[in-house]
């Protein structure tokens, strides 16, 4: 069975000064080369979802031969990348993670992937109930459906497609096998988050 992969790449960086996220650096490679990288070994195919066709171009220049997916709704939030990326995906099942978490952890993915199989998707859930939507594996037409619906709905929270699918929910005592210290789900958000990855890596 082959296997996507859809990074989310379009958000525009608010907490990281409206900086493009995705090509900054850590030791002087971009950001999300590194989630491309772990990708890579576990998935056939990768969809970068991007805002529009010039951010596409800008990343383009600098990962070129991946496939592009381009929002077809504003302000919306991650949901328009979700569903750009899903339409573009022509497997089965796709991975879904934000461009911005640089130790995903493929041994993971491949958990996920294989937790999802019987399943609409395959969610890690954190001790505390809390999810990790963009670190997880769906089966791409029921989430286009339910997604298509949420937006139109005027809804926003990626969580809102994710209670209408049949789901199995990845406790983290099963990733902690693989992952002890939950690196995989690591990502960045702030200049001071990056200056503290940049001097730990």
């Amino acid at each position: 069975m082959a296997y996507s992969a859809i990074i989310l790449a379009g958000g525009k960086g608010k907490r990281m000064g409206y900086r493009e996220k995705a090509l900054m650096a850590i030791n002087g490679k971009p950001l999300i080369s590194y989630v491309i990288d772990s990708l890579e070994k576990v998935v056939d195919n990768i969809i970068i979802s991007v805002r529009d066709k010039a951010q596409g171009k800008m990343l383009d220049s600098v990962l070129p031969g991946y496939t592009y997916a381009f929002d077809e709704y504003e302000n919306t939030g991650p949901l328009a990348g979700i569903l750009s990326g899903l339409t573009v995906c022509r497997d089965d099942f796709c991975f879904i993670a934000a461009c911005d978490m640089p130790f995903i952890n493929e041994n993971v993915i491949k958990l996920l992937f294989k937790s999802g199989e019987n399943y609409d998707a395959a969610i890690p859930r954190r001790e505390d109930g809390f999810l990790e939507p963009l670190h997880a594996v769906y089966k791409c037409k029921p989430m286009i459906f339910e997604t298509e619906k949420a937006i139109r709905n005027g809804e926003k929270i990626v969580l809102a497609p994710i209670q209408k699918l049949r789901a199995n929910y990845v406790e983290m005592q099963e990733i902690r096998k693989i992952d002890t210290n939950l690196r995989t789900f690591i990502n960045i958000n702030t200049p001071e988050e990056m200056d503290i990855i940049n001097k730990n890596v």
